[in-house]
């Protein structure tokens, strides 16, 4: 297909789970999104225990704070270091965290690459697994949550290289996205899934006390 690169480790390689992770979190007073908590843990350890309870080997890419979110997960039994990712450049917005998520699942091999948002603990474990099941070779997959599209996202490993290669800014892959709504299959993970970010403390407070299950 014109534009999209597709090669031959689209469907031998394993499936990554890019998690977004490296913003200050500036309406949230700056502390940084990967350390919140919800239902007694960081955002930052639920969004890994989601993407390996769905079958895939994550990727968490940190930056504000990075040093903190590592000290506070270095009791996790599960992590391995290669599972964090450092992004620099961070501050030149969320194009700068997907480039660098999408380099380190390429040197992974990966196949696929799924990419979710930290703060969006609401995406279920099922919900990528179902988004994940629905892929095909040379498409994009995304989820829809009461006809609104969402994370996650589902990329041919080439195809994430060239949405990352051609993001900017804080738009991460919507411009590519916006580019080619052809390639795009939606998925309806209403039931599995509660939309919003975690932007400001009124967000917060709406999981507090936390009583979902992000891995059902």
């Amino acid at each position: 297909m014109p534009g999209v690169t597709t090669g031959p480790d689209v469907t031998t390689g394993p499936d990554v789970t890019v998690i977004l992770a490296a913003g200050a979190g500036t309406r949230l007073g700056g502390q940084g999104k990967a350390l919140l908590r919800v239902g007694g843990e960081t955002l930052a350890r639920r969004a890994l225990r989601s993407a390996r309870a769905a079958e895939t080997s994550p990727l968490l890419i940190l930056g504000h704070r990075a040093p903190e979110v590592r000290a506070a997960l270095s009791q996790e039994p599960h992590l391995s270091p290669t599972e964090i990712v450092d992004c620099p450049d961070w501050e030149q917005g969320l194009a700068a965290s997907l480039r660098a998520g999408v380099r380190a699942a390429a040197a992974r091999g990966a196949g696929r690459v799924a990419v979710v948002l930290v703060d969006q603990p609401g995406i279920s474990s099922t919900a990528l697994r179902r988004v994940l099941h629905a892929h095909t070779p040379g498409r994009i997959t995304r989820g829809l949550v009461g006809g609104a599209a969402t994370h996650p996202v589902v990329f041919d490993l080439g195809t994430a290289q060239q949405a990352a290669r051609l993001a900017t800014g804080d738009e991460g892959a919507r411009s590519y996205l916006r580019a080619h709504p052809e390639l795009i299959d939606a998925v309806d993970i209403s039931e599995l899934a509660e939309p919003g970010d975690i932007d400001t403390p009124e967000d917060l407070s709406r999981w507090e006390p936390d009583t979902r299950n992000e891995t059902r």
